[in-house]
């Protein structure tokens, strides 16, 4: 007689029984059907006796199949398995299953259920436990082709689910951040526009070497700057503390990305850490991580707005160094720069956006809904370029490349299908961090407001103010205090 623990049971078996490998993981793949058993002991293959707590069993297949039907008839169980929002959520479970094992270890989701209780309700919805009761046991019994059920649950459950998280992160900025909320459209075409400047103007401007500067020199010019935003004498005496007792970190990059940032160290302090290549382009970077460091002094500012002061500054900044001499070829390129850094964070939610808007607008995302912006985009790609060789036609000029005038044979629904997928997994893995980086439309937005409008001397002691009572603001306040009411204006609507 030999004995083996699976999970919360106790096997007790003959060691002559060939397949005990086989029934414990019978047992370790659904567990929840054992639950009464925790702390017996299953006996199979062993004479019976009079211990009440031993349960002898002489055929365990059919032991199984008599669990699991009394389980299906359990009204509880069913009135789960026939709820409307099961299959999202099953799916949501088993796609953070699936992360939690590639070692995506930052996903945010709850992981909240079984893995055999998962699989068990995944099964039954599948198989249909009313009418493939062999099917669905067989499976559970031994989990064979649960990569086609996977596929299964990917292709039918892809929009339900992403309507469950486009749902989710609605209302989280509905009840977190109305005034983003309910401009949400007019920023993401604003900052799309934007995009595509910046996209359209790196390619046509040259690269400088950038003037080197001193630890010394920079320092200077940060002193100087200060004078300059007329900043309280406080924010000079924080830098002075910060350095003196080496919270103030400059750093090469090992990547060639700039990973500057203020930051809670290993002994739980924060610091400020500048990524540089010994040139003025850290100037910008330090100033922008500085103005965090300020606010961060007081209570956590509303997240719609933990970048407002630092990029405002960093734009005062890269322009103050060309007031002092730099040259103005240069200082655009430090500009594009933290643009382009800003638009790496922030670019790969404009789909996610976009369809936070449509959701809101329309209700549920269809297939459909997602394939007709594609075509119609590229219909007006095909026409531009139509009328783009009538125009060398008349010119005198055709074009001879006639391959430019076919229009791509795409497969629109493997587009939108692997659009909403990455989409998902973003979600899945991240939560509600999958929105992380919005603050950077907002706060360029209304940084970008406030340096058009060519306030009056004010602005300087407004944006000191806000600075230092970052907490107290939000969206709607910071627009009526700095008095650009028509921020959130339409200028060019994105959905129709």
């Amino acid at each position: 007689m030999a004995y083996m623990q699976v999970g919360d049971i106790k096997l007790q078996y003959d060691e002559k029984v060939v397949d005990i490998k086989r029934i414990s993981q019978m047992i370790e793949f659904n567990q929840y059907l054992f639950a009464d058993y925790k702390g017996k002991i299953i006996s199979i293959g062993l004479p019976v006796s009079s211990d009440n707590n031993v349960v002898y069993i002489s055929d365990f297949n059919k032991f199984f199949d008599d669990l699991l039907k009394a389980l299906l008839q359990d009204k509880n169980v069913t009135t789960s398995l026939d709820h409307p929002s099961l299959m999202p959520e099953l799916y949501t479970q088993l796609l953070v299953r699936k992360a939690t094992q590639n070692g995506d270890t930052a996903v945010m989701l709850d992981n909240n259920i079984s893995d055999d209780m998962l699989w068990f309700m995944i099964a039954c919805k599948f198989f249909d436990y009313r009418t493939k009761f062999n099917e669905l046991s067989d499976f559970l019994k031994y989990r064979h082709n649960s990569e086609c059920i996977f596929d299964w649950l990917k292709e039918t459950q892809r929009f339900t689910i992403y309507n469950y998280l486009l749902e989710i992160a609605s209302n989280y900025l509905r009840e977190d951040d109305l005034s983003f909320f309910d401009n949400i459209g007019e920023i993401v075409s604003k900052m799309n526009e934007e995009s595509i400047a910046l996209a359209l103007s790196l390619p046509n401007e040259s690269d400088y070497d950038l003037p080197k500067v001193s630890l010394e020199n920079l320092e200077k010019i940060f002193f100087d700057f200060l004078n300059s935003i007329r900043a309280p004498e406080q924010w000079k005496n924080l830098y002075t503390k910060l350095k003196n007792e080496n919270k103030i970190l400059f750093e090469e990059s090992i990547d060639g990305l700039d990973h500057s940032e203020v930051f809670k160290d290993v002994d739980g302090i924060r610091k400020i850490r500048v990524t540089t290549d010994g040139t003025i382009k850290c100037f910008v970077s330090f100033v922008h991580e500085f103005m965090h460091y300020v606010y961060l002094q007081g209570n956590m500012p509303p997240f719609s707005l933990f970048e407002f002061p630092s990029i405002y500054y960093e734009k005062v900044a890269a322009n103050y160094l060309v007031q002092i001499g730099y040259d103005k070829n240069i200082i655009k390129q430090v500009i594009r720069n933290r643009n382009q850094n800003n638009l790496d964070i922030y670019s790969s939610l404009f789909g996610l956006l976009i369809d936070i808007c449509r959701y809101n607008k329309k209700g549920s995302i269809t297939k459909e809904d997602k394939i007709e912006p594609f075509k119609k985009s590229m219909e007006i790609i095909y026409e531009t370029k139509k009328n783009l060789a009538t125009i060398c036609e008349e010119a005198g000029e055709p074009l001879e490349d006639l391959e430019f005038l076919i229009m791509p044979n795409y497969n629109y629904e493997e587009l939108v299908n692997k659009e909403c997928d990455e989409n998902i997994t973003k979600f899945i893995k991240n939560g509600l961090l999958v929105l992380n980086g919005y603050q950077y439309l907002t706060d360029s937005y209304l940084a970008n407001s406030i340096l058009e409008k060519q306030n009056d001397d004010n602005t300087l002691d407004k944006m000191i103010f806000v600075t230092e009572h970052l907490e107290d603001f939000n969206i709607e306040k910071i627009i009526h205090y700095f008095g650009i009411d028509n921020t959130f204006a339409p200028k060019s609507r994105i959905l129709k």
